[in-house]
């Protein structure tokens, strides 16, 4: 069975989230500024959407040369928000954890993840579940998301740079060698201008070249364990897992609702397949959850969360069940209609090992 790992990448997205906010923009050169505080036009610029590149505006150039290269057009120079980042993040991380196998963020805007079971390492299926992914994230949060799939994380991360805007690029195994010669040996995840300028030095421009340098070389260069791993990703053999660096943390799953409700049991009726297929999850892994919460997306896409700590552990359906509930009935008091209903189980414990639940708890 094939490995299939993705990389996915949130297009250009604190300037993107801007659109989505204020649709206005769109068509707007949006620069996203880090202003220091000390004029208005100190600082330097975190990022850009399209149009604005095409005026040369470049993710840590000094505001004050972007607004010169902006000079006498309608632009938008925006300060960076990061809690509004972090909730559009949070959110399209909850759905991408929901549906693969393993996810590991890379960052607030990218996470690998591993759907060799769910696809059974087909490629076939493997590219249809991507593109379902670009449509739900796209429909639910108004974002474009470029994706690559590839054998190793190496290749998937080039990959979903391959092409962007909202792009989707698929390597398969027997033609990742192929598709990885004729690149910039920069293309590869972790190496660094510094690296980069040492292997160039050597004459060792692509990553072809790179896969054909004998290790001693590069052993002496950069010493084993980078060699080693310049040596596989270059020719497509690393193996690094996809690995959840938060560990089994928490599961979640979250849906959109056919139609904006306020209603308590139309809410709880729409989330009852998702809380169902939560539920067989934590009893096919053996787990076992203390904490539950309800989350509620409002119509501005904004998120709101209701949550409970039992005072043991429990994958109980009917326990589940009825502490969502509560909670969603809690939430409605609060605010108005939802857009979107969802789930989620934490502080997670692994219950294969425990010969007892009063073990556990003692």
């Amino acid at each position: 069975m094939s490995r299939i790992v993705g990389h996915l990448d949130l297009d250009y997205f604190y300037a993107q989230v801007e659109e989505v906010e204020a649709p206005s923009l769109k068509d707007t050169p949006i620069v996203v500024c880090v202003f220091s505080g000390r004029t208005e036009e100190s600082g330097v610029v975190s990022t850009s959407n399209y149009k604005a590149r095409e005026y040369g505006i470049k993710s840590g150039m000094p505001i004050a040369l972007a607004k010169r290269r902006l000079d006498g057009i309608d632009a938008a120079f925006i300060p960076v928000d990061h809690g509004k980042y972090e909730t559009y993040s949070s959110r399209v991380m909850e759905t991408l954890r929901s549906q693969v196998d393993t996810i590991e963020q890379a960052g607030i805007d990218e996470a690998f993840f591993d759907i060799t079971k769910r696809t059974r390492g087909d490629y076939d299926a493997a590219t249809t579940f991507a593109l379902e992914l670009k449509t739900r994230i796209f429909r639910e949060e108004k974002l474009t998301c470029s994706i690559g799939l590839g054998p190793n994380k190496v290749v998937a991360k080039i990959a979903s740079d391959f092409k962007k805007p909202d792009g989707l690029t698929v390597v398969r195994d027997e033609t990742a060698f192929g598709f990885l010669s004729p690149l910039s040996i920069e293309k590869i995840y972790g190496v660094g201008p510094k690296t980069a300028r040492l292997l160039e030095a050597g004459g060792i421009k692509t990553i072809g070249a790179l896969a054909s340098t004998p290790t001693e070389r590069l052993e002496d260069l950069f010493g084993k364990k980078l060699a080693v791993y310049l040596h596989k990703a270059s020719n497509s053999t690393d193996d690094e897992q996809v690995v959840d660096r938060g560990g089994s943390s928490q599961l979640s799953r979250i849906i959109t609702l056919k139609q904006d409700s306020h209603d308590l049991d139309q809410i709880a009726g729409a989330l009852a397949p998702a809380l169902k297929d939560l539920h067989e999850r934590l009893v096919s892994e053996n787990l076992f959850f203390r904490s539950v919460s309800a989350i509620g997306i409002l119509k501005d896409l904004s998120t709101r969360t209701r949550s409970k700590t039992l005072e043991s552990p429990t994958n109980d359906y009917p326990v589940l069940e009825k502490e969502v509930k509560e909670l969603f009935s809690a939430l409605l008091r609060e605010v108005g209609d939802l857009r979107r209903a969802g789930v989620r189980v934490s502080e997670l414990h692994d219950m294969a090992n425990q010969r007892s639940l009063a073990e556990f708890t003692s």
